[in-house]
């Protein structure tokens, strides 16, 4: 099937311009900006003025819409897939961990079906691991007793259980082993992140050096900034070679801190996270989470016991309007940082998260107030809602 979308803007890299798309076969064949030129032959679509803009990538989240990600639930994955979807997150990675090698090994297993497409929900890109080779002194709200010491051999097997679709590797680079299973990491292909540490300056530019390219939710769970200690955060900060990733939600990093890191980083270099666990898009109220009382009021979701927070509870459009509306981020910086740039953080920008001809004909048609009012998947037109 071969149509045209008209009388839209364009949301690119560098603005938001005037144009027209074609869609054939549920591939994007053409981009025109500030002009339209499709033939006379296409079949076409009026936009209404709407922006288009590229699915949004959320490559760290733990679930949402009551949709637990950390689970070996597939239908979990499906239903989340299909609730998030309708709020522009158009591909998505399962963020997951386990209480040890063997409960990783079935949640991978289990799940491996479902990587692809799901019919009428996001595209499910493939699997990050939140640990368990993170620092205990840095673990945030992970139990103790998940974490273990970097090992080569397990990952590999990890590898392998997931059907290789392990795209994003959260780790300590401080740890003894790191290094050898930073080199595993790279050569299978997958993103090696560096997260959850207490790594000197001088330790994360040797991991930055040896083949990290990306962060673990920015500030958070990693050691903190000193005019004398600048450490990992120093680090990333100075270094054009790797991604941030940064939770736009006001709660777990100050917007101040926000705006240093996009001076810092530049949007093109930023990728906006969610972080998002199961109650992320409900209402506040009390729940449990892999066996923890947690409670989500005022933006956030902490656990009962010491009030650590556990994970982000909104959603990815909802920081791309923070962004705007609290750091000073253009719409067309806000949406890439969400979509472009994470997208080839994990390896994937080819196919999604920006508007290219050969891309994946999955794409949001958007208000002033960068709203979701539509969504395409794969050239099929959805409403949003």
């Amino acid at each position: 099937m071969t149509y045209g979308i008209t009388n839209i803007r364009l949301l690119t890299p560098d603005g938001v311009r005037p144009g027209c798309l074609l869609i054939r076969d549920g591939t994007i064949a053409a981009v025109h900006l500030d002009v339209c030129e499709l033939p006379a032959t296409v079949s076409t679509i009026d936009g209404a003025g709407r922006i288009i803009a590229p699915g949004l990538i959320d490559v760290h989240v733990h679930g949402g819409g009551g949709f637990d990600l950390m689970s070996s639930d597939i239908e979990a994955i499906r239903g989340y897939a299909r609730w998030i979807a309708r709020r522009g997150v158009l591909g998505f990675l399962v963020s997951t961990s386990g209480r040890d090698h063997a409960d990783v090994l079935r949640k991978l297993r289990a799940l491996r079906p479902v990587i692809g497409r799901v019919q009428g929900g996001a595209r499910v890109l493939g699997f990050h691991l939140e640990g368990p080779y993170i620092n205990p002194v840095r673990k945030g709200a992970f139990p103790a007793q998940w974490l273990r010491a970097p090992s080569p051999t397990e990952y590999r097997e990890l590898f392998e259980a997931s059907g290789g679709a392990i795209r994003q590797v959260t780790l300590a680079p401080e740890l003894p082993g790191a290094d050898a299973l930073i080199d595993a990491v790279v050569a299978s292909g997958a993103t090696a992140a560096i997260g959850h540490t207490d790594a000197t300056y001088e330790e994360a530019m040797a991991a930055i050096g040896r083949g990290c390219t990306h962060v673990t939710h920015t500030f958070n769970a990693m050691r903190p900034f000193g005019h004398r200690d600048p450490g990992v955060i120093g680090a990333v900060l100075t270094s054009d070679a790797v991604t941030c990733e940064l939770i736009a939600d006001g709660a777990h990093v100050a917007y101040a801190a926000g705006r240093l890191l996009l001076r810092a980083k530049g949007h093109e270099r930023m990728a906006l996270i969610t972080d998002g666990m199961p109650l992320a898009g409900t209402v506040d109220g009390d729940g449990v989470w892999e066996g923890q009382p947690i409670r989500v009021e005022a933006g956030k979701a902490v656990r009962v016991s010491d009030g650590t927070i556990i994970g982000g509870v909104i959603t990815l459009d909802e920081t791309v309007r923070n962004a705007v509306a609290h750091m000073g981020m253009s719409a067309h910086a806000a949406w890439t940082a969400a979509s472009a740039v994470p997208a080839a953080a994990v390896g994937v920008g080819d196919s999604c998260g920006a508007l290219r001809p050969g891309a994946d004909a999955d794409f949001v048609a958007l208000d002033d107030a960068l709203r979701v009012t539509d969504i395409w998947l794969r050239g099929e037109r959805l409403a949003a809602g």
